[in-house]
This record gives structure tokens, C-alpha cells and sequence, in this order.
């Protein structure tokens, strides 16, 4: 008999967290949810666990791991690009939690144990977790390291999705089902479970025009991104349509632009991205930031939902000039400052509500799977049980009933519930 009692990530998107339980106790992912009043946590883990299995570096899948070494000494499985990234975001959280005096749950100690008692492994390589359960990693196609696990428990086999994309994008290949041969429960996010993404390479052809567009007119192409495999991607899009134009690349992405330079096997074209990363100005200092302003340019720069972040050094100059514009690539989720933008054309700087005058846009560079591909990878891995994690309430029921429509038995699980397979 397999239980699963969901943490978080049920009927919600965030803080994704299930403790899988077969005897042996193996916890899947342990993130937070970062909301525009602070962040949520998920349910505290009150049982010894065997093991941890971290599928990427996002802070909805790891934001509350070393957390967990408050307490525990089991050994955490992620794949090595996984780990690099979730440190710096790990004390990148650190940071914003004493600037505004709230508490991350971990400190310092605790991520030194966190790594301390990570066992890094890459794909395709099977690893014996306990004495009945292995896993196996799999390119998941989201971000760098990111990983769909196949575990081998006692009599079943359960895959747990993590964040996927099934089609080829930018920098990654599709997610990898087809190198998992059996599967009796899948845990599948659900996020775009009711809709499609527009064509990809179109999104792209649209979203270079207006970068040019916008440089022709004189002004200043403000693209804030997440540090986390959007900022790198865009950077490699506006290398591949020659974008003319001085790119200037600011904030906590080039760390993580590093990690993807430092694991070339974890992208699918790492020359094409070196030489595209080689080609910007990495901004080191304010005199460079004012020097990117003093001609028509590209700044790529966090944060992606305008949460803070290098934007607000640019902003002050880019959102009164109509020749100029902001372009957001990434979801923005409901009262933060890009969603509000998007919505009403106004910000907030420096305490003061502003009416922009440059030019906003939103582009789809979304990398998660859309409905399409979801159904794509239920086909495929043709479980017993689906089990519908990581998507709004809404959301979740609407792609649970596509999923019984197709003569697969779904499962909508809910926070603190246990359910028996």
C-alpha cells in the first residue's frame, strides 16, 4: 500500500511538498509559496523520513528544504545543477528575510548541512535510495537539473513530474517520459491544465520585432525576468535574431547564467548560449547602469513579477519615456507589481503611484507544459492513478475532469490529506 499526504501544492500553485509512504518515507520536493503579503510554508513533515528527492532549483520545490535539517539527518537527492542554484537562492532568501525583518525558517548552518547531506546525481543513473526503493532522474526540460524522478518502490513504480515542458524550447530538450518504461501513479503538475501555449518560435519572432522596434524609436527595451532560466533564455533569443543594439545583463541571473556555462550537458545547445552570454555587458556597478541608459539599449534584469530586483535601477528613467518599453516574459501572479502594471499601467516608486508611459507588454515564454503536453505525457506513462498537483483550485478540477474524459482515473488531492493508492 502506498500513502501520500500533500504538504502543499494542492489545489494551489506553490510550495510543493508530498510525503510519500510504503513503508519507507520519502519526501518530494519541499518549497514555499511566495505571495505578494510575504511566504507561506507547507505543513510541517512530523515523521523520520528515509529520504528527500528535490526535483528542480525553484523556490516552490526547495524554498523550505533546509529547513528540514532542523530536524532531520536523511540524505537529499537532487541533480548537481539543482543544488548549485537552490544555494544561491537559498541565501539570496537570507538576505530579503532580514531586510525586511521576517524569518526564512533556516539559517546559514542550515544550508551548510543541506549540502552537507545532498547526494548530487544526474540523469539516467539509477540510485538504490533505501533498501526497497530506488529513483531514477530524468530531463524534465524545465530548467537547468531540473528532473522528473521515477521511484521504484517495493511492488509499484510512482513518477513524479516536478515542472515539465514536453516540447523542445530555447535552451532545453523535451522532458525525457520516454526513457520511463513503467509507471503505476503519476503526480503530474497541473498548472496549464486548461489551456495551450501560443507557438513558441512565434512568441519569439513577435517579442524580437518589438525589442528592434523599440531600439529604432530610440528607446530602452526593459525586459525583467526570473534569474532562473528566463533571463538566460531571452539572452540567447535576442543573440539568435541579432538584435542591434548594446544588451546589458543585471542582477541575480548571472549567477545562475554561470551554473549553466559550469553544466553544459544540461542544455541543449551550451555553445550557442556561451557565445550569446558572451556578447552582453554584464552590469558590475551603478556607473554601468547609467551608462546602459545614456543610448538606446536592452537591459535584461530581475525581478521577473517586478518584486524588487535591478528593474527599479532603470525604472525611474524608462517608464515616463513613451519610446521606451517593458516587457515581461514570465506568469504574473494576482497584486504583484507586474500583474498591477499589466492591469492598470501603473507602478509604485519610490512610495509614489505612477502613470507609465512606455510601453508594456506580456510575451508567453512560459516553461511549463500546457494542456497538450500534459495529456501527451499521461498517454505515455498510462497510469493507474493520476494524481493532479501544482495548479489553482479552478484549474485543477477542470483538467481532473479532461483527465477522467480520457478513461484515466485522476486524484485531486487536498493540503494535509492523506490518500491511499
Amino acid at each position: 500500500m502506498v500513502r501520500i499526504t500533500f504538504k502543499g501544492a494542492s489545489q494551489e500553485v506553490g510550495r510543493s511538498a508530498f510525503l510519500v509512504d510504503d513503508g519507507d518515507k520519502i519526501l518530494l520536493d519541499y518549497g514555499v509559496k511566495l505571495t505578494p503579503g510575504g511566504m507561506e510554508f507547507p505543513l510541517p513533515v512530523k515523521t523520520n523520513l528515509n529520504a528527500a528527492i528535490i526535483s528542480h532549483a525553484h523556490l516552490d520545490h526547495t524554498g523550505n528544504v533546509p529547513h528540514l535539517f532542523q530536524e532531520t539527518n536523511c540524505l537529499a537527492y537532487m541533480t548537481p545543477p539543482t543544488l548549485d542554484i537552490a544555494k544561491i537562492l537559498w541565501f539570496d532568501t537570507l538576505k530579503i528575510a532580514g531586510l525586511e525583518g521576517m524569518d526564512a525558517k533556516f539559517s546559514k548552518e542550515e544550508i551548510a548541512k543541506t549540502e552537507k547531506f545532498t547526494f548530487p546525481i544526474g540523469y539516467e543513473k539509477p540510485m538504490d535510495i533505501t533498501d526497497n526503493s530506488s529513483l531514477i532522474f530524468h530531463d524534465a526540460g524545465h530548467i537547468v537539473g531540473s528532473a522528473l524522478t521515477e521511484l521504484r518502490l517495493r511492488n509499484k513504480t510512482l513518477v513524479y513530474s516536478g515542472d515539465y515542458r514536453y516540447v523542445e524550447t530555447r535552451l532545453h530538450n523535451p522532458a525525457n517520459f520516454e526513457a520511463i518504461k513503467e509507471c503505476d501513479y503519476f503526480i503530474t503538475e497541473s498548472t496549464y491544465g486548461d489551456r495551450d501555449h501560443p507557438d513558441r518560435k512565434e512568441t519569439e519572432k513577435r517579442f524580437a520585432e518589438s525589442v528592434q522596434d523599440t531600439i529604432d524609436r530610440g528607446g530602452h527595451a526593459l525586459l525583467p525576468a526570473f534569474a532562473v532560466g528566463r533571463s538566460q533564455e531571452i539572452i540567447d533569443v535576442l543573440n539568435e535574431y541579432k538584435i542591434e543594439a548594446p544588451i546589458y545583463y543585471d542582477g541575480m541571473g548571472q549567477k545562475v547564467a554561470r551554473i549553466y556555462l559550469q553544466n553544459p550537458r544540461y542544455v541543449k545547445d551550451p555553445k550557442f548560449l556561451s557565445k550569446a552570454l558572451e556578447r552582453v555587458n554584464w552590469v558590475k556597478n551603478f556607473k554601468m547602469r547609467k551608462t546602459a541608459l545614456k543610448q538606446p539599449s536592452i537591459i535584461v534584469c530581475t525581478s521577473g513579477m517586478l518584486q524588487g530586483g535591478s528593474a527599479y535601477a532603470y525604472l525611474p528613467e524608462v517608464y515616463n519615456n513613451p519610446n521606451s518599453k517593458i516587457m515581461l516574459t514570465g506568469f504574473q501572479v494576482d497584486e504583484t507589481p507586474g500583474k498591477i502594471l499589466l492591469e492598470t499601467g501603473k507602478l509604485n516608486l519610490e512610495g509614489l503611484k505612477v502613470n507609465v508611459k512606455a510601453g508594456v507588454e506580456h510575451y508567453d515564454f512560459s516553461a511549463h507544459a500546457g494542456k497538450e503536453e500534459l495529456f501527451r505525457a499521461i498517454k505515455k506513462m498510462n497510469p493507474e492513478k493520476v494524481i493532479c498537483v501544482h495548479g489553482d483550485k479552478e484549474v485543477t478540477r477542470k483538467f481532473a475532469k479532461s483527465i477522467k474524459d480520457e478513461g484515466f482515473t485522476p486524484i485531486i488531492p487536498e493540503l494535509g490529506k492523506e490518500v491511499e493508492l
